[in-house]
């Protein structure tokens, strides 16, 4: 299974039967709609109007730079066979928006088969803190896939709490983890930035997990809210950590 890093939280996973989004974010639209200071640091890597073979795209909260008024219906439009799973408060966007009501689904945190041996189920998210929405289900989430044998979690937008890790720890053993680095701090508050982890955060929560590989998220996008792959090397290098350090934009990962 090939997985690629689109900025952000941004995620491409495909194999020889399904093409899954995970957060697009194809667009300008944060500089745009939002805030100019917010310009995208690299180039847009797919044309939303392109993508035209996507079976599924995972939306994990209902912010712009994740579940994108400028990409998703785009998607919806180039891959009319495509489903939207996510939580409440983005499934209420995407009717907004004009997607058919039988093409999204409600994200669970119990497992849902997709694909044969590809189950998924949402994991509470804490952005910045648990809430949970008119269905029961919190409204900002990550994801646990399992595969075949392996099982891959997908942090979404989150921060760190004793009852967060607690769940985790119920989870079975994390083959391939995907977390935010982009660390809340005073000065970005100031700026109305909601931070995630800071790259302590995320190798300390892998490390406890005894997750076996760590790709490292929400780091690239916007210089207001980045680090770089020097600062994360520094801190990877200057402690024992347990666990493999992946910071391709594109890998295989044998499943």
């Amino acid at each position: 299974m090939r997985f690629k890093t689109l900025g952000q939280g941004g995620l491409l996973i495909t194999n020889k039967n399904i093409n899954i989004l995970v957060d697009p974010y194809l667009s300008n639209s944060v500089e745009e709609r939002d805030n100019s200071e917010f310009k995208r640091l690299f180039k847009i890597p797919y044309n939303p109007r392109d993508l035209k073979n996507i079976n599924w795209v995972l939306i994990t909260h209902d912010h712009l730079d994740h579940c994108d008024p400028d990409t998703i219906p785009l998607i919806a439009d180039a891959s009319p066979s495509c489903k939207f799973m996510g939580p409440s408060p983005v499934r209420k966007l995407l009717k907004k928006w004009g997607i058919c009501e039988s093409r999204i689904v409600q994200a669970k945190s119990e497992f849902k088969e997709i694909e044969k041996n590809f189950h998924i189920k949402s994991m509470p998210a804490l952005h910045p803190k648990l809430i949970i929405g008119d269905d029961g289900e919190p409204n900002t989430i990550g994801w646990f896939i399992k595969y075949k044998s392996k099982n891959i979690y997908i942090a979404g937008d989150t921060c760190l709490s004793d009852s967060f890790i607690k769940k985790l720890k119920e989870c079975e053993e994390i083959d391939l983890c995907f977390l935010p680095v982009n660390e809340d701090n005073f000065f970005r508050r100031k700026k109305g930035i909601i931070g995630n982890m800071s790259i302590r955060d995320a190798f300390g929560l892998a490390n406890e997990l005894r997750v076996k590989e760590l790709v490292p998220i929400h780091w690239d996008m916007f210089k207001a809210n980045n680090t770089t792959p020097e600062e994360i090397f520094a801190v990877f290098n200057s402690y024992d950590w347990n666990f493999k350090l992946n910071l391709n934009k594109s890998f295989w990962y044998e499943l």
